[in-house]
């Protein structure tokens, strides 16, 4: 039957599809997974040793295991290497206050870029802000606006006061990109991140408000991805997400300095970097106590964990589509993402590398 459909397809000049290489797996990462309570819903890549060595899904996107997915939060990542690169040419400079590229900045204009991708600039939170229909969703992010309103509230904290979590930093960050180089964010990406690298599946959101995840139990409420903007708005392959990872770890995005500096975080910043956390963790079962690279999001039913071990040369991602799965807190030894993070250090892996 198959040898009929492509003789078929072949007689009427169409294109043939192309075939997925067996993914491969890691028994070790499959069998916890098999054991999440209620079942996992969603997909597990890895790398290790510059390849791939593990890619599974399964739940409720089953069908299409290779589709796009929300990266939400994971996106500020790809922002700070894009404001990391300008750092590297010269352009910014990390301690410089964002009113030296955006003059007419009106609130905590003294925050530097380097307090921005810390989240210790004070500025105002776009979640917090006004959700008339009560369903859980800022209004903002089901009906769009000016982000530049809400940004420009009165501040939660003074600079540098302390960590205070908000999408505007990277919004911010998004528009210091364009003042200094002339182009919008999204295109940023297309010609610095996806081209280069080949991350054919890496867009921006589109298409206005949609529910395509799980709250708990019930579909979340609708979201316009696109207003994250900077801050969340990327879709793209769990294996292109591996390749970004890749490329950062070997120094194709950004200079050793540069990755130094997102990279450095302590116990005085909170283990925060430029974008991220870094702690050292000791792998359960593993006898390797190893630093970790984590970037998390979260928007409406989505969660994802981006886990980088610079040291192994190995990289994970965690996406699933159900807000209610507890994934753990990897810094603290226990949970969902140590337990894939050790098998990915100590497991077997078998198959070949899936396409980005």
């Amino acid at each position: 039957m198959r040898t009929l459909l492509l003789a078929a397809l072949a007689a009427l000049c169409l294109p043939v599809p192309a075939a997925r290489a067996v993914p491969p797996s890691i028994p070790a990462i499959a069998e916890r997974l098999q054991a999440v309570p209620g079942g996992f819903s969603g997909i597990v890549g890895a790398r290790r040793g510059g390849n791939a060595a593990h890619y599974s899904w399964s739940g409720r996107g089953g069908e299409r295991p290779w589709r796009p997915v929300r990266w939400a939060s994971v996106t500020k990542s790809v922002t700070a290497v894009l404001v990391l690169q300008e750092v590297d040419a010269g352009r910014l400079s990390l301690d410089a206050p964002v009113s030296r590229y955006l003059p007419g900045w009106p609130v905590n204009g003294d925050a530097t870029l380097r307090q921005l991708l810390m989240h210790t600039s004070g500025l105002a939170d776009l979640n917090a802000s006004p959700d008339t229909d009560g369903d859980g969703m800022p209004d903002f992010h089901q009906t769009g606006g000016d982000w530049r309103t809400f940004c420009a509230a009165p501040p939660r904290a003074a600079v540098g006061a302390g960590f205070t979590y908000n999408n505007c930093d990277y919004l911010l960050l998004g528009a210091v990109l364009e003042s200094v180089t002339g182009q919008g964010w999204a295109e940023l990406v297309r010609t610095r991140i996806k081209e280069p690298l080949g991350l054919v599946s890496l867009e921006p959101a589109t298409g206005g408000p949609r529910s395509e995840a799980f709250d708990g139990v019930a579909p979340e409420p609708p979201v316009d991805v696109s207003t994250y903007g900077p801050a969340g708005d990327l879709y793209g392959g769990v294996e292109a997400l591996l390749a970004f990872d890749q490329a950062l770890m070997d120094g194709r995005l950004i200079s050793a300095g540069a990755r130094a500096e997102m990279w450095k975080a302590g116990p005085e910043t909170g283990y925060g970097g430029l974008s991220v956390w870094v702690y050292e963790v000791a792998l359960p079962g593993c006898g390797i106590t190893t630093r970790v690279v984590e970037r998390q999001g979260g928007i409406g039913g989505v969660q994802v964990r981006n886990f980088l071990m610079p040291e192994l040369d190995a990289a994970l991602v965690i996406w699933t589509d159900d807000a209610a799965l507890d994934l753990g807190e990897t810094w603290t030894g226990s949970g969902l993402g140590i337990d894939l993070l050790a098998a990915l250090a100590c497991g077997e892996g078998r198959g070949s590398r899936p396409a980005a």
